[in-house]
Protein backbone atom coordinates (compact mmCIF):
# COMPACT_ATOMS: atom_id res chain seq x y z
CA UNK A 1 0.00 0.00 0.00
CA UNK A 2 2.67 2.47 0.56
CA UNK A 3 5.01 2.04 -2.30
CA UNK A 4 1.28 2.81 -4.16
CA UNK A 5 1.00 5.71 -2.53
CA UNK A 6 4.78 6.45 -2.87
CA UNK A 7 4.65 5.78 -6.98
CA UNK A 8 1.86 8.14 -7.22
CA UNK A 9 3.49 10.93 -5.69
CA UNK A 10 6.30 10.21 -7.67
CA UNK A 11 4.02 10.09 -10.86
CA UNK A 12 2.33 13.63 -9.85
CA UNK A 13 5.19 15.50 -9.35
CA UNK A 14 6.75 14.25 -12.46
CA UNK A 15 2.99 15.62 -14.19
CA UNK A 16 3.86 19.32 -12.18
CA UNK A 17 7.01 19.27 -13.61
CA UNK A 18 5.92 18.65 -17.02
CA UNK A 19 2.74 21.10 -16.64
CA UNK A 20 5.33 23.75 -15.18
CA UNK A 21 7.63 23.07 -18.31
CA UNK A 22 4.78 23.46 -20.77
CA UNK A 23 3.09 26.34 -18.56
CA UNK A 24 6.10 28.46 -19.03
CA UNK A 25 6.58 27.51 -22.69
CA UNK A 26 3.23 29.00 -23.14
CA UNK A 27 3.85 31.88 -21.26
CA UNK A 28 7.10 32.61 -23.29
CA UNK A 29 4.74 32.15 -26.43
CA UNK A 30 2.37 34.57 -25.33
CA UNK A 31 4.80 37.29 -24.50
CA UNK A 32 6.28 36.82 -28.01
CA UNK A 33 2.88 37.12 -29.52
CA UNK A 34 1.74 39.74 -27.82
CA UNK A 35 5.02 41.92 -28.26
CA UNK A 36 5.27 42.07 -31.45
CA UNK A 37 7.16 44.95 -31.78
CA UNK A 38 10.02 42.42 -29.41
CA UNK A 39 12.07 41.13 -32.29
CA UNK A 40 12.78 43.99 -34.64
CA UNK A 41 16.22 44.21 -35.66
CA UNK A 42 16.24 48.00 -34.34
CA UNK A 43 20.00 47.85 -34.94
CA UNK A 44 20.25 45.42 -31.98
CA UNK A 45 23.04 42.60 -32.04
CA UNK A 46 21.37 39.20 -32.61
CA UNK A 47 22.96 37.80 -29.44
CA UNK A 48 24.84 38.45 -26.37
CA UNK A 49 27.63 36.13 -27.29
CA UNK A 50 29.84 39.22 -28.51
CA UNK A 51 30.59 40.04 -24.70
CA UNK A 52 33.22 37.72 -23.67
CA UNK A 53 33.57 34.24 -23.41
CA UNK A 54 31.48 33.96 -20.03
CA UNK A 55 29.31 31.96 -22.74
CA UNK A 56 31.73 28.78 -21.34
CA UNK A 57 29.82 28.98 -17.68
CA UNK A 58 25.85 28.36 -19.70
CA UNK A 59 25.39 24.81 -20.30
CA UNK A 60 22.63 23.53 -22.58
CA UNK A 61 19.04 25.26 -23.15
CA UNK A 62 17.13 24.11 -20.61
CA UNK A 63 13.85 25.39 -18.87
CA UNK A 64 13.21 23.65 -15.65
CA UNK A 65 16.94 23.72 -13.96
CA UNK A 66 17.05 25.32 -10.81
CA UNK A 67 19.86 28.13 -12.10
CA UNK A 68 19.27 28.92 -15.71
CA UNK A 69 20.37 32.17 -17.75
CA UNK A 70 18.00 34.36 -19.81
CA UNK A 71 20.10 34.44 -22.97
CA UNK A 72 19.42 36.76 -26.28
CA UNK A 73 20.06 34.39 -29.27
CA UNK A 74 19.45 32.94 -32.41
CA UNK A 75 18.14 29.27 -31.70
CA UNK A 76 19.37 26.66 -34.50
CA UNK A 77 17.18 26.63 -37.07
CA UNK A 78 15.62 29.91 -36.53
CA UNK A 79 15.77 33.40 -38.53
CA UNK A 80 15.01 35.56 -35.50
CA UNK A 81 16.27 35.87 -32.34
CA UNK A 82 14.74 35.47 -28.31
CA UNK A 83 15.20 34.53 -25.10
CA UNK A 84 16.28 31.10 -24.53
CA UNK A 85 17.15 29.66 -20.94
CA UNK A 86 20.45 28.35 -20.60
CA UNK A 87 21.75 26.08 -17.56
CA UNK A 88 23.86 28.13 -15.52
CA UNK A 89 27.06 25.22 -15.12
CA UNK A 90 29.60 27.05 -12.77
CA UNK A 91 27.13 30.57 -10.96
CA UNK A 92 30.57 31.87 -9.23
CA UNK A 93 32.61 31.19 -12.22
CA UNK A 94 30.15 33.50 -14.27
CA UNK A 95 29.49 35.90 -11.76
CA UNK A 96 33.67 36.86 -12.06
CA UNK A 97 33.23 36.76 -15.74
CA UNK A 98 30.69 38.29 -17.02
CA UNK A 99 31.93 42.03 -18.75
CA UNK A 100 28.15 43.02 -17.88
CA UNK A 101 25.47 43.55 -14.72
CA UNK A 102 24.29 40.08 -13.50
CA UNK A 103 20.62 40.27 -11.76
CA UNK A 104 19.90 37.26 -10.14
CA UNK A 105 15.84 37.10 -9.71
CA UNK A 106 15.49 34.59 -6.38
CA UNK A 107 11.88 33.06 -6.93
CA UNK A 108 9.70 30.50 -6.00
CA UNK A 109 7.37 28.41 -8.41
CA UNK A 110 5.05 28.81 -6.11
CA UNK A 111 4.21 32.74 -5.90
CA UNK A 112 0.64 33.53 -7.60
CA UNK A 113 2.03 35.51 -10.60
CA UNK A 114 5.67 33.81 -11.13
CA UNK A 115 4.76 33.77 -14.96
CA UNK A 116 3.97 37.45 -14.92
CA UNK A 117 7.31 38.10 -12.99
CA UNK A 118 8.90 36.00 -15.63
CA UNK A 119 7.67 37.67 -18.66
CA UNK A 120 9.15 41.21 -17.62
CA UNK A 121 12.14 40.08 -16.66
CA UNK A 122 12.43 38.27 -20.42
CA UNK A 123 11.46 41.55 -21.71
CA UNK A 124 14.19 43.24 -19.54
CA UNK A 125 16.52 40.45 -20.90
CA UNK A 126 15.84 41.30 -24.32
CA UNK A 127 15.84 44.96 -24.70
CA UNK A 128 18.82 45.14 -22.29
CA UNK A 129 20.82 41.81 -23.60
CA UNK A 130 23.50 44.16 -24.19
CA UNK A 131 23.66 45.63 -20.86
CA UNK A 132 22.56 42.81 -18.22
CA UNK A 133 22.43 39.03 -17.63
CA UNK A 134 19.34 37.83 -15.85
CA UNK A 135 19.80 34.71 -13.97
CA UNK A 136 17.43 32.83 -12.88
CA UNK A 137 17.61 31.03 -9.64
CA UNK A 138 14.78 28.50 -7.91
CA UNK A 139 15.22 29.95 -4.00
CA UNK A 140 13.43 26.89 -2.49
CA UNK A 141 15.69 24.28 -4.37
CA UNK A 142 18.75 26.48 -4.12
CA UNK A 143 18.18 26.80 0.06
CA UNK A 144 22.21 27.31 0.30
CA UNK A 145 22.51 29.53 -2.41
CA UNK A 146 19.42 31.70 -0.93
CA UNK A 147 20.47 31.49 2.65
CA UNK A 148 24.30 33.07 1.41
CA UNK A 149 22.20 35.63 -0.13
CA UNK A 150 20.42 36.37 2.88
CA UNK A 151 16.96 36.02 0.62
CA UNK A 152 14.17 36.02 2.98
CA UNK A 153 11.25 36.84 1.17
CA UNK A 154 10.03 35.88 -2.38
CA UNK A 155 10.23 36.85 -5.26
CA UNK A 156 13.75 39.53 -4.40
CA UNK A 157 16.74 40.46 -6.94
CA UNK A 158 20.54 41.41 -6.65
CA UNK A 159 22.14 43.24 -8.95
CA UNK A 160 25.97 41.61 -9.32
CA UNK A 161 28.58 43.85 -10.78
CA UNK A 162 32.45 42.91 -10.97
CA UNK A 163 31.17 39.97 -8.52
CA UNK A 164 30.38 41.94 -5.56
CA UNK A 165 26.10 42.75 -5.14
CA UNK A 166 25.61 46.32 -6.20
CA UNK A 167 21.94 46.46 -5.59
CA UNK A 168 19.20 44.68 -3.94
CA UNK A 169 15.61 45.08 -4.68
CA UNK A 170 13.83 43.64 -1.03
CA UNK A 171 9.83 43.14 -2.28
CA UNK A 172 8.95 42.75 1.64
CA UNK A 173 10.20 46.04 2.26
CA UNK A 174 8.49 47.86 -0.59
CA UNK A 175 4.85 47.28 -0.21
CA UNK A 176 2.98 46.62 -2.80
CA UNK A 177 4.88 46.91 -6.29
CA UNK A 178 4.22 45.14 -9.62
CA UNK A 179 6.45 43.08 -12.42
CA UNK A 180 7.20 45.67 -13.96
CA UNK A 181 8.35 47.96 -11.23
CA UNK A 182 10.81 45.10 -10.66
CA UNK A 183 11.78 45.19 -14.42
CA UNK A 184 11.99 49.50 -14.30
CA UNK A 185 14.17 48.70 -11.11
CA UNK A 186 17.10 46.89 -12.72
CA UNK A 187 16.81 48.60 -16.11
CA UNK A 188 17.97 51.59 -13.75
CA UNK A 189 20.49 49.98 -11.84
CA UNK A 190 22.40 48.26 -14.76
CA UNK A 191 22.35 51.18 -16.85
CA UNK A 192 23.24 54.08 -14.12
Amino acid sequence: MEKCISRRKLVMKQCLRRNNRWIRVLACMAVVLCMPGLFCACGKKAGNSDLGDYHKYLGDYYYDCSISAMVFETPEGEEEPGILYRQVTDLDALSKSCPIPICFFFYSGMHADVYGLFACMEQVAEQYHDKVLIVTIDALAEKDLSAAYKIEALPEAIVIRDNRQKARFEGQNRGEWTAQELADWIVTEVTN
